[in-house]
């Protein structure tokens, strides 16, 4: 080999390492970026002896597509995770003292310490604000399901215009990447701000893609309808104002077909609007018929009959009463909202000028004589009272739709409600803790596979260090030598 094809060789390995060692500083630089892919250099030999560096990203597009899909999951759980706590939280303070189950076995009990003692009106009275203590506790349950609903309504709409920003962003970024593609052009750092889109994209609701010629990628939802085509579909949301417990709100659509979360893949589906959408549409919903049924079975429980024979009046509301009153509602059917407007009629509550002894005694407003069960006013008539008790725990007929079981007495009902509302909580923890894990790992291995270790990309600038050290000393002897040679010609 000639002095001058040294030359030219060392000259070309310095060109080499030069680009190499941008190359590193750039995956460096992005090592702190969670989106930004690893690029790797291959040296290439060339025309005329001369060599050039391919850089290509390692990417890995089956690992990308678990990520996704587990983030897509964890998004669906930990919706429901968080929204089956808040509605755990309405009576879970102080051991579940609070919640109906508890509330109604507080009121048996004081019903039968007033059976004991039907003579004394501050017992009677105890039991009044026992049954008001339980028309509160439904109140309020009533009030946080809707304020629950409302604030999913909310957070679909936000999720539906983030989606939106995002599927826009897309289209930009998608575009930029098919130009480079067709012009040669590097698009490695629009390949990586177009991952980085589908993770958040995936947050809000499952995704499969399509990549096509010149990498134009396409965008599926979960049910198989166009996300992005060439551009983004449309997709829109109505907020609903106010909710009580007979609305429904509004479907999310992609370009004019329905995303309900019966579209996506049970139990869970995938995305945050899934959740949101169960959260808003079943989980809620059904909490709020078992709070209905149990209002209503005290309606009817504590209800005033006429007592001829045979009875000529209807029945109508005593002790727990509702705007609907003197009417009863439908025996086994719920009532929607019913759980948000009961309440203890204040013919019984002695600081609002009514007589407990109507717990005892039985009557009406106005009074109607048809209606009382103790006409004479004996102070030890309790017959009224340990029948009330009994029904408490008899068996009773439930609308199925509440899913609460059926033939039960309301204290099991109640109970039952409320086991069944934890077991669902439980059962979404455990899934949301298990997507957890599988969303990190899936995280791990994208990022061990493509994304940027420090300790091997400073190993590999200071071999580059060394090989450019190398070259150099070359290129500085082959020079002395060219010189010397030319002083000897001379």
């Amino acid at each position: 080999m000639s002095l001058t094809s040294a030359l030219n060789t060392a000259q070309g390995a310095i060109t080499t390492v030069s680009k190499q060692t941008a190359l590193v500083s750039r995956n460096i630089a992005g090592a702190n970026d969670p989106n930004f892919t690893r690029r790797i250099g291959s040296v290439v030999s060339g025309p005329g002896g001369l060599t050039y560096l391919s850089v290509t990203r390692s990417a890995d597009d089956a690992l990308l597509s678990k990520y996704i899909e587990s983030n897509s999951q964890l998004g669906a759980s930990d919706t429901l995770q968080g929204g089956l706590d808040r509605l755990s939280g309405i009576y879970s303070a102080n051991d579940a003292s609070g919640s109906p189950s508890a509330l109604l076995g507080d009121l048996r009990d004081a019903l039968q310490l007033y059976a004991n003692k039907p003579s004394d009106t501050t017992v009677g009275q105890a039991a009044v604000t026992k049954a008001a203590d339980l028309a509160n506790a439904l109140n309020r349950g009533n009030d946080e399901i809707q304020k629950l609903r409302q604030d999913a309504d909310t957070d679909i709409a936000d999720s539906v215009k983030n989606l939106n920003t995002l599927l826009a962003k897309f289209e930009t970024v998608n575009t930029k990447v098919i130009n480079g593609t067709r012009s040669g052009a590097d698009v490695s750092d629009a390949l990586d701000e177009r991952d980085g889109l589908l993770k958040q994209i995936s947050g809000e609701i499952g995704i499969t893609t399509l990549v096509r010629g010149d990498n134009d990628m396409v965008i599926f939802a979960q049910n198989g309808v166009s996300l992005f085509e060439g551009k983004p579909r449309a997709v829109s949301f109505t907020p609903t104002s106010a909710f009580s417990a007979g609305t429904s709100g509004d479907q999310v659509y992609i370009d004019g077909v329905p995303l309900t979360h019966d579209t996506f893949q049970q139990p869970y589906g995938t995305g945050r609007l899934s959740g949101l959408l169960q959260l808003r549409d079943q989980v809620a919903p059904d909490y709020q018929k078992q709070l209905d049924e149990i209002a209503r079975s005290l309606v009817s429980m504590f209800a005033e009959s006429d007592q001829k024979t045979p009875p000529t009046l209807p029945t109508v509301p005593g002790l727990f009463t509702y705007p609907g009153a003197p009417a009863m509602p439908a025996d086994g059917t719920i009532l929607p909202g019913l759980a948000g407007t009961i309440k203890v009629s204040s013919a019984y509550v002695l600081s609002e000028g009514g007589n407990p002894a109507l717990l005892r005694d039985g009557g009406t407003v106005p009074a109607n004589p048809d209606y009382v069960q103790n006409p004479d006013g004996s102070a030890g008539f309790s017959v009224r009272l340990q029948n009330l008790i009994g029904a408490i725990t008899s068996p009773r007929i439930y609308d199925p739709t509440a899913n609460g079981g059926n033939n039960k007495s309301l204290l099991d009902f109640s109970s039952a409600s409320i086991s069944s509302l934890e077991a669902k909580r439980q059962s979404a923890t455990q899934t949301n803790e298990y997507n957890g894990i599988l969303a990190s790992r899936a995280s791990d291995a994208i990022s061990n596979a493509t994304g940027v270790n420090i300790d091997t990309e400073m190993q590999s600038l200071l071999d580059l260090e060394h090989s450019y050290s190398a070259s150099a000393r070359i290129i500085s002897t082959i020079d002395s030598m060219l010189k010397e040679l030319l002083q000897a010609a001379s």
